[in-house]
C-alpha cells in the first residue's frame, strides 16, 4: 500500500529531505501556496498534510477548514516553523515501511491488539475501575456477563476497596446507564426515619410529615438502587425490602397505596452476612434474594500489582481537577507496592492526593508519601507485572517501538498510537 503526504511551507519547502528514488511505498507531493495545497488534496487524496505556518502565509485555520472540507478523514499536523516539519518527515521517512503505512493509512500492525487492550482499559477505566490483576480481571468479567441483566447482586468486601465503584460500572454498562444511579448508605440514616427515606410517605403520617415524598426507592425507578452497608438495616425494614424486591412494588408510610417499580438493587457489605443470618441480625430470605451474584472485592494488599494504573489514574484524575501533572518516582512506588493498605484504595488515593498537594517537584518522591513502613516491609519484594497482564504487553510494546525508531518518543508514540504526553507517562511509570 502506498501512502501519500502533501508538505505545504511556501518559504522552505526545498531544504525538506524527500524520499529516496527507491521509496515506491510513499508518494509526497510539495505546495507553495493554499491553492496548490487544495488541489494537491484534491487530486491526489493525500493521507496525511504537514503544514507550516510561516509570515505571510493566510490563516492556517481557514486553510485547514478547506482541505478538510474535501477530503473529511484527512490528518493534519501544524508546525510553527520548517525545522519541525523538517524533523518530523524525517522521522517519517527513518520509519520501516509497513509502521510508515500504519501510522498514515490506518493499516493493521502488530500493535492493533496493544491498542485494543488500551481501549478496553480505558473503558473500565473511565469508571474508576483500574487495574488489570487476576482479581480485577475477573471482576471485569463478572461485570461483562451480569450488567445486562437485571440479577440483583451482593457485593462483600473491606472499608475502602471500592465496592460503589463496582456497583457503578455494573450500572454504566447496563441497559440503565442512562437512568439514575442512586447510592443508599444505609448505616447513615437515622433507625427511626430510614423507612420513610427509602419507602418514601404520605402527608400526616407522623410528626413533621407536611408533605408526600416518594422516597429513594421509588425515585430510582427505572435505574439501580445502591444499598451501601446493608448489613446495617433494621429487621423490621430487612421484611418490607423484601417484599419490594419481590413484588416489585413500593407501599409508603402511612398509605394504603402500592406503587410498582422498576428497580435493580445491589447491595454492598463489610460484614459477613452468613455469620449474621447464623446469629438472627440478618434475614435468611432476603440473604437468599441479595446473593443471586456476589462479588468479592478484594482488599488493596491482594492485589498489589495494580498500584502502578491506580497512581496513574489518580494522577490524571487530580490533573483534570486543575492540580499539576506529576508523576510517581520509583522509590515512592516501591515503597507503596510495600505497604498493607488497611484502608485500601481509598487510602491510597488520599496519600497520592496529599503527595501531589503537598510535594515541591514535579516527581512525587518517598518523602512526599504519608505512610509508615514496617520494619520487616524493606525485606519484601515490590510485585512484578505479571507475564499475562495488560501491563506487561503495554510494556513491552512500549520498548519494542522505542527501539525500532531508534529512541525517537514522538515517532514511538504515534508507532504506538497514543500521544506522546501519554508515552512520557508510561515510561516513567514502568522505569523504561
Amino acid at each position: 500500500m502506498t501512502a501519500t503526504i502533501v508538505i505545504f511551507d511556501s518559504f522552505s519547502n526545498k531544504n525538506h529531505r524527500r524520499p529516496d528514488s527507491d521509496a515506491d511505498d510513499l508518494n509526497v507531493f510539495f505546495a507553495e501556496s493554499p491553492s496548490d495545497a487544495e488541489k494537491l488534496v484534491t487530486t491526489e487524496k493525500p493521507d496525511l498534510v504537514l503544514a507550516v505556518q510561516n509570515e505571510g502565509t493566510a490563516c492556517l485555520v481557514q486553510i485547514t477548514e478547506k482541505m478538510l472540507k474535501h477530503r473529511p478523514s484527512l490528518k493534519i499536523m501544524l508546525f510553527a516553523n520548517s525545522d519541525e516539519l523538517s524533523k518530523t518527515l524525517l522521522t517519517l521517512l527513518a520509519l520501516p515501511s509497513h509502521h510508515r503505512n500504519m501510522l498514515l493509512t490506518g493499516a493493521s500492525s502488530p500493535h492493533a491488539e496493544l491498542q485494543e487492550m488500551n481501549r478496553q482499559s480505558e473503558q473500565f477505566t473511565c469508571n474508576f475501575l483500574a487495574g488489570n490483576s487476576p482479581e480485577i480481571e475477573k471482576i471485569k468479567g463478572i461485570i461483562s456477563k451480569i450488567a445486562p441483566t437485571t440479577s440483583t447482586v451482593l457485593l462483600q468486601g473491606e472499608t475502602g476497596t471500592g465496592k460503589e465503584i463496582i456497583a457503578r460500572s455494573i450500572h454504566d454498562h447496563s441497559n440503565r446507564k442512562k437512568r439514575v444511579f442512586m447510592p443508599v448508605e444505609c448505616a447513615a440514616i437515622n433507625e427511626s426515619v430510614i423507612e420513610s427515606e427509602l419507602f418514601g410517605h404520605t402527608k400526616g403520617s407522623f410528626t413533621g410529615a407536611d408533605r408526600n415524598t416518594l422516597g429513594l426507592i421509588r425515585s430510582s425507578d427505572g435505574g439501580t438502587l445502591f444499598l451501601d452497608e446493608i448489613g446495617e438495616l433494621p429487621l423490621a425494614l430487612q421484611t418490607k425490602l423484601l417484599r419490594t424486591l419481590q413484588e416489585k412494588t413500593v407501599k409508603p408510610v402511612g398509605s394504603s397505596k402500592i406503587y410498582p417499580v422498576d428497580i435493580r438493587i445491589i447491595a454492598a457489605t463489610n460484614r459477613n452476612l452468613a455469620e449474621a443470618v447464623t446469629k438472627g441480625t440478618f434475614r435468611q430470605d432476603l440473604y437468599y434474594r441479595l446473593n443471586t451474584v456476589t462479588i468479592y472485592a478484594p482488599p488493596l494488599r491482594e492485589r498489589l500489582s495494580d498500584i502502578p494504573l491506580l497512581c496513574g489514574h489518580f494522577l490524571k484524575k487530580m490533573a483534570g481537577e486543575g492540580y499539576p501533572e506529576k508523576s510517581v518516582s520509583s522509590n515512592a512506588l516501591s515503597a507503596l507496592c510495600r505497604y498493607d493498605w488497611p484502608g485500601n484504595v481509598r487510602e491510597l488515593e488520599n496519600v497520592i492526593r496529599n503527595a501531589v498537594t503537598l510535594s515541591p517537584e514535579s516527581s512525587i518522591e518517598l518523602e512526599d508519601l504519608s505512610i509508615t513502613l514496617p520494619e520487616n516491609a524493606c525485606s519484601r519484594k515490590p510485585p512484578t507485572i505479571p507475564p499475562s497482564s495488560m501491563a506487561f504487553h503495554e510494556k513491552e510494546a512500549i520498548c519494542k517501538a522505542l527501539d525500532q525508531t531508534t529512541g525517537n518518543r514522538r515517532a514511538a508514540a504515534r508507532l504506538l498510537g497514543i500521544s506522546e504526553a501519554t508515552l512520557y507517562r508510561r515510561i516513567k511509570l514502568y522505569s523504561i
